[in-house]
């Protein structure tokens, strides 16, 4: 009988030790394959609820039309010890945001960290690039801006403030376009306001200062032009035209706007039935001032399917703004609309991320009844919109709010209408022959006039598209920014999105509709919603017990004041037992209310902190143990199956 030799022992060693070796070397080997394909496949995944690290797809068909180098020079003061806590974090999420432009330029983009460190080369480009210095109570200037570089063409964001945090993205990706753009489109504005800095709208008024504000930021992307409110004719290179407040414009100036609509322009029409800002009225009759604040487009807006009555305002109450009314004190104006959410139109890019606006003594909007254009509402009233008459405005406010209708419908503010227009004018107007008009200079104007005819459009050849907003106060630096001092330095922050909605028009309709999707995002800090609504039901109750004995502190002193009264004059000094009583009641009650309130405190802090405990086992305890137990079944499983047969 012949036994098979058992293995020896060396044997089984050596068998144990090659086996575990291989396991090293094939190890070692998918380490090394890992780390190579996640350098040539860099995989990431933004899990911020409102994808604050993802760019937009405006932004990325941005990126994937650029057709040369961009270079981005991210200034920003990291190594200053004193820079403001929050601004730290801010520069650094920006560092980290520009990044994604780079991954996804497909190498058209690069981006460049500089540290401009006092005294330093670095600084000196800084400043020579503009950028804005950012004082600090220690006297030190702190950078944070940048520089976009395409060929010999700069373009600089001078400083990154907190407050545009939402527009960081229209911000970076705007700098891009125009430092990669040639040329800027042209925007003309035709208006007999002030819009326009050093305009003088009538003959004998004195000289007017800067820009309104909307037009500043308009002439970072656009070339602004004004057009005079007795053109006859609008230049053919002339992108898109805004006509602010058209009143009693001529005859030849209506057909000129109409021509250019014809001819393919675009038009930005915003007229008013009460402009607060046209202060060029006689004040000494104040009927006759209300009537001439109005303006129109006449046959125009009718003939582009608008119907609209300078005659009447929307009216919400519960969309109302609390104004101070003088004498009258503050009250709710239900003339100036305070737009939240449900007044835009969300299905439009000019308005779906918009969220708050002014507009004051506004009109209303309407399709004609026989149009077949296309009308799109942008801002609109809520279901208790209604229209008064202008003269309304000249009532006391609690008489005006009590004429309100009770019932209405929603009143559309702004829209935009889309369609192959036909001319209001079956042929240009003529030209009033002057008086004392010679035979040279008739034959000439008749000539000029013959010229027109031929040149007249009676319908467009394509369908073209026209802005109506029924308000123009809605622009004035009054009614969307307020001023705030910056470290010494006067800036200007929007009180609500009145710029950003004004910037979307021009953009639509003159410029790059790709930003529109950029215009506004989320922030970048996030708070404790858990602890703020824990903090806020604690504050409510410590609300109510502060009233209640602030109520009863004023009662009692009421007491003291009536028991003092009845002293004789040379008592007055000298407290009597009741008066002492009252007050050592009142100091009691007082000891017991601010007990009451440290045990309020006492609980929010104990149910913050019991959430704070939560979180931190579960975070470093409970995730651990179950990636262990996980393992643990891995291994078993394992070992069970190799036991097997």
């Amino acid at each position: 009988m012949t036994t098979t030799p058992k293995p020896t022992t060396s044997h089984s060693a050596a068998g144990l030790f090659a086996s575990s070796l291989g396991s090293i070397l094939l190890l070692a080997v998918i380490l090394v394959a890992i780390n190579y394909i996640s350098g040539i496949a860099y995989l990431r995944a933004d899990m911020t609820a409102e994808k604050l690290f993802t760019l937009s797809d405006g932004t990325r068909s941005i990126l994937g039309k650029l057709s040369d180098k961009t270079r981005l020079k991210f200034y920003y003061s990291k190594s200053l010890a004193n820079v403001p806590f929050g601004y730290k974090l801010y520069g650094k999420r920006i560092e980290e945001f520009l990044g994604e432009y780079v991954a996804s330029s497909r190498g058209m983009v690069e981006l460049e960290s500089l540290d401009p460190q006092p005294d330093s080369d670095v600084e000196e480009w800084a400043v020579k690039y503009g950028l804005a210095q950012a004082g600090l109570p220690t006297g030190e200037k702190f950078y944070l801006g940048l520089v976009a570089i395409v060929a010999d063409k700069e373009e600089v964001i001078p400083f990154f403030t907190i407050e545009r945090e939402e527009f960081l993205e229209y911000d970076i990706t705007r700098a891009i376009v125009q430092a990669s753009s040639r040329s800027k489109a042209t925007v003309g504005v035709l208006s007999p306001l002030p819009v326009v800095g050093g305009a003088m709208p009538f003959p004998g008024m004195p000289q007017q200062g800067e820009d309104w504000l909307f037009l500043k930021e308009l002439r970072k992307n656009f070339e602004i032009r004004k057009v005079e409110t007795t053109a006859t004719e609008i230049a053919g290179d002339i992108s898109l035209l805004m006509v602010i407040h058209p009143k009693d414009l001529p005859e030849s100036t209506l057909y000129a706007i109409d021509q250019f609509v014809l001819k393919g322009g675009r038009a930005i029409v915003m007229v008013d039935p009460a402009c607060m800002a046209d202060n060029l009225v006689d004040q000494s009759n104040p009927y006759m001032a209300m009537l001439s604040r109005s303006s129109d487009l006449g046959k125009l807006l009718k003939t582009w399917g608008v119907d609209y009555n300078r005659g009447k305002i929307a009216a919400d109450m519960s969309m109302a703004t609390r104004v101070n009314a003088g004498p009258q004190g503050l009250f709710d104006h239900p003339l100036w609309l305070s737009l939240s959410a449900d007044a835009f139109n969300r299905e439009s890019a000019v308005s779906a991320k918009l969220n708050a606006m002014l507009m004051v003594n506004a009109g209303a909007l309407s399709k004609t009844a026989d149009s077949q254009h296309e009308f799109i509402p942008l801002l609109t009233t809520r279901e208790s919109g209604s229209q008064v008459d202008t003269h309304q405005l000249l009532m006391p406010p609690a008489e005006m709010v009590r004429n309100l209708p009770t019932s209405g419908r929603r009143q559309n503010l702004a829209a935009l209408v889309r369609g192959t227009f036909a001319s209001a004018f079956s042929e240009p107007p003529a030209q009033p022959a002057p008086e004392g008009e010679s035979e040279d200079a008739r034959k000439q104007r008749e000539a000029e006039h013959a010229a027109l005819r031929q040149k007249h459009v009676a319908k467009a050849e394509k369908p073209g598209s026209v802005m109506v907003i029924a308000d123009a106060d809605l622009l004035h630096n009054d009614y969307c920014v307020r001023a705030i001092n910056f470290f010494g330095s006067t800036l200007l922050q929007p009180l609500n999105d009145n710029l950003a909605f004004i910037s979307n028009c021009v953009d639509l309709l003159a410029g790059s509709e790709d930003l529109i999707a950029v215009r506004s995002r989320g922030k970048f800090a996030r708070t404790f919603t858990r602890v703020e609504n824990i903090e806020r039901e604690a504050q409510k109750r410590w609300q109510e017990e502060e009233k209640t004995l602030t109520s009863r502190l004023e009662e009692i002193q009421q007491r003291i004041n009536q028991l003092q009264s009845q002293k004789k004059d040379g008592e007055r000094l000298i407290l009597s037992a009741e008066q002492r009583e009252e007050i050592d009641r009142a100091r009691n009650e007082q000891s017991e209310t601010m007990r009451r309130r440290r045990e309020i405190r006492k609980l929010l802090r104990q149910d913050i902190e019991s959430l704070g405990t939560r979180v931190t086992f579960f975070n470093l305890l409970l995730m651990p143990l179950l990636v262990a137990a996980a393992g643990v079944y891995v291994y078993m499983r394992q070992n069970s199956r190799r036991g097997m047969p």
